[in-house]
């Protein structure tokens, strides 16, 4: 296939399957402002459902794709989570409509995981976060300007994502890729130092002005897993020191701006982690939430093992989705942490094996970045994600969003494309190829 360039960006001619996983990953990006400033009907997100259904389908007529060792692993961890949770809607069956919107929320990702494996090439991967740093860029334009003149701000403060309430779980996924592929850039010096600080500033400033006060624990995260997961150098140490005095700035600024001395504090941290309660006396606290339920809902032992069904506890704008259970347990909010809904219907076990998913790609990230197999940075990026989607999913509901598509792209960055390099590798080790 010819390609050319244009400015950084490698373009080339796609095929259909490709051009509906580029879809996939920037559509959910523009999707706010097409809805909340454009006017376009919110019906339209569920174009991306039908793209990565389109794909997956010429993916699975393909069946030696699924041979590929990079996405083995994957697809039969889908299949597998896929037959537990069929199994488990059946022994607890109320309708098909909940678990095909109970399947919907939940093993999207996994699809479109597997579509960025086998669509992406390289190219495409340094295509996509290349993009992500350019829409970096415009999102804090917006962001300033949305808070400065249009006065939005806290939940309702989204840049380029909205300001529907909770847009800014988009922002906090967005800037963890963003971040985390600067900083590790930065210290494998693939990056100047003026643009990777530029970056942790201003997504300080944003996290700010959008009360994102977990971007006050993720970016410190962010900078110490880097650190630990590359070799030493004075520009690692630099980027540590600034960094901390950008933190405190930051810090003296949420702190002004919303007039509470202790809302980026360490005890203000601390108590809005363990808090046994999010907003009201009666709902769940985010790390509270699997707890009070094992006591006070799933109280037979079966139930805490399994689960009352996937689907079973969800809730939709389609009544014909929206269930019982959570009509007469919406008061609890357990739908704004994906810990606390996969909890009440997949189970211990359903949770077992939901994270085991992201234990596989930090390992077979890091095994792939050991033995050159993939690049490096790539490997970093996503052994970051696979910790930082942990945390996600016990601190909100991002997982079960839109903007977890992002998070799905940093996770597979080891396993897609890289084709030729795995080639010369296998020749190198067969002595065929002299190494450079």
């Amino acid at each position: 296939m010819t390609a050319k360039h244009f400015g950084i960006i490698r373009i080339k001619k796609r095929t259909v399957p490709e051009l509906l996983t580029y879809f996939i990953i920037f559509f959910p990006l523009i999707m706010g402002f097409l809805i909340e400033f454009l006017g376009v009907p919110s019906f339209i997100k569920y174009a991306v459902d039908a793209a990565y259904v389109a794909a997956f389908l010429f993916l699975i007529s393909k069946r030696q794709a699924f041979l590929d060792k990079k996405i083995f692993p994957f697809f039969m961890f889908t299949v597998v989570f896929f037959v537990y949770t069929v199994l488990m809607h059946m022994l607890n069956f109320q309708s098909p409509f909940y678990y095909l919107w109970g399947f919907r929320n939940n093993f999207r990702f996994f699809i479109a995981f597997i579509l960025y494996s086998a669509f992406f090439e390289e190219d495409d991967l340094r295509n996509v976060l290349k993009v992500f740093d350019m829409l970096f860029w415009v999102n804090a334009a917006v962001s300033v300007f949305q808070f400065a003149v249009l006065g939005y701000e806290q939940d309702h403060l989204g840049g380029i994502f909205g300001v529907e309430k909770g847009c800014n779980a988009f922002t906090l996924i967005f800037f963890s890729v963003v971040v985390s592929k600067s900083i590790l850039a930065f210290m494998s010096r693939k990056e100047n130092s003026l643009l990777c600080f530029a970056k942790c500033g201003i997504s300080l400033l944003v996290a700010a002005m959008a009360e994102l006060k977990v971007y006050f624990i993720i970016f410190p995260f962010i900078l110490i897993a880097s650190a630990l997961i590359t070799r030493f150098s004075f520009r690692k140490l630099s980027l540590m020191l600034v960094s901390t005095v950008m933190l405190i700035v930051a810090s003296v600024i949420i702190t002004t701006i919303f007039k509470d001395d202790d809302i980026v504090s360490v005890k203000g941290l601390i108590e809005t982690i363990t808090a046994t309660n999010y907003s009201t006396s009666e709902d769940l606290g985010r790390f509270y939430a699997i707890p009070t339920i094992s006591r006070n809902i799933l109280t037979k032992p079966w139930e805490k093992l399994f689960g009352l069904g996937l689907g079973n506890c969800d809730t939709s704008s389609f009544a014909i989705c929206n269930t019982p259970f959570y009509m007469s347990h919406s008061y609890l909010h357990y739908e704004w942490f994906s810990s606390a809904t996969m909890f009440l219907e997949t189970g211990y076990v359903g949770l077992a094996v939901y994270l085991s998913f992201f234990v596989i790609c930090f390992v077979m990230a890091r095994k792939r970045m050991k033995s050159g197999l993939s690049d490096e940075l790539f490997c970093q990026i996503s052994m970051i994600a696979s910790l930082i989607c942990v945390i996600m999913f016990f601190y909100n509901s991002a997982l079960r969003t839109e903007a977890a598509y992002i998070s799905f792209f940093a996770l597979v960055l080891p396993f897609s494309g890289g084709k030729m390099q795995e080639q010369q590798i296998a020749r190198q080790s067969d002595g065929l190829l002299s190494p450079l």
